[in-house]
């Protein structure tokens, strides 16, 4: 077999790996976990169901699969985002502290925004964490773990950054990676909210927006860690700037495992300057 023979091969299989994750993902987004099944994903895409299990052995290996590519969609933009904000805190010469501080309400927004951005991907993780079933098995939960905990540690630098120049007042006894796991659990709590379903009719329905709850808990983690509350009104009037001036997400053009089917209606600054702080 020669090398480009291989070669084709091998991009012939990961087209077709992308293909059956993105059915798994369409039969999770219209009929829920349960109704994922291995025949179900071979239907979709038009082939025999053993075919399927030649890339997954089980449907637990595919969940793990669908996990691991929603949460490093999530990376890549994370990733991208911060090299854009990174380029104006830059040009804007910014002092330490505010540039740490803004940094933290930055991926707050974005993590807030993660919905809009990647719905299927951000779902899915939704969908995967709140199911009671234990849908996975130990070993391939223990393949999602790692990339798990480097999504988690992105903010973990952050916070330890921002202690590190003084935006933030934190005792050295509180792990910092505990920091990091209340600031992401309370975040994604406050956006499940939202799921309550309060009707408009109802008085103060803007008290369940589950974005607005979340973004006002991470400017609340903020002020109870010790952040300067100058500077930290000066960090957010900065990440409305990057906001309204479509530098504040960057999505990669080219992501190797982006579930996402459908284009966002909005651009991602748009969908975020409904959120301002104010």
């Amino acid at each position: 077999m020669t090398e480009a023979t291989q070669g084709r091969r091998e991009q012939n299989r990961v087209a077709r790996n992308h293909d059956l994750l993105l059915a798994a993902t369409e039969i999770i987004a219209t009929e829920g976990v349960e109704g994922l099944t291995m025949q179900a994903v071979a239907d979709n895409v038009g082939c025999a169901v053993g075919t399927i299990y030649t890339y997954f052995e089980s449907k637990s290996a595919l969940l793990a699969a669908l996990q691991l590519a929603a949460i490093q969609t999530l990376i890549d933009t994370f990733t991208a985002s911060a090299e854009s904000w990174e380029r104006a805190i830059s040009k804007a010469d910014l002092d330490p502290v505010t540039a740490a501080l803004v940094r933290l309400v930055a991926i707050g927004h974005i993590f807030v925004a993660a919905g809009d951005i990647h719905e299927r991907e951000f779902d899915l993780l939704q969908m995967l964490i709140s199911t009671p079933a234990d849908l996975t098995t130990d070993s391939d939960r223990q393949e999602v773990i790692p990339l798990a905990l480097e999504l988690l540690d992105t903010v973990r630098q952050l916070i330890d950054h921002a202690n590190s120049v003084g935006a933030l007042s934190l005792p050295s006894s509180d792990s910092s990676v505990s920091r990091a796991i209340r600031w992401a659990g309370g975040i994604n709590g406050a956006l499940l909210v939202s799921n309550v379903g309060i009707e408009a009719n109802r008085k103060n329905p803007p008290l369940f927006d589950g974005q607005a709850l979340a973004l006002s808990l991470a400017q609340d983690l903020l002020r109870s860690w010790g952040a300067p509350l100058d500077d930290l009104e000066s960090a957010n009037i900065f990440v409305d700037d990057l906001i309204t001036t479509e530098q504040l997400v960057a999505l990669r053009s080219e992501s190797v495992i982006d579930l996402t089917t459908t284009t966002v209606s909005q651009s991602p600054s748009t969908i975020l300057s409904d959120y301002l702080i104010e």
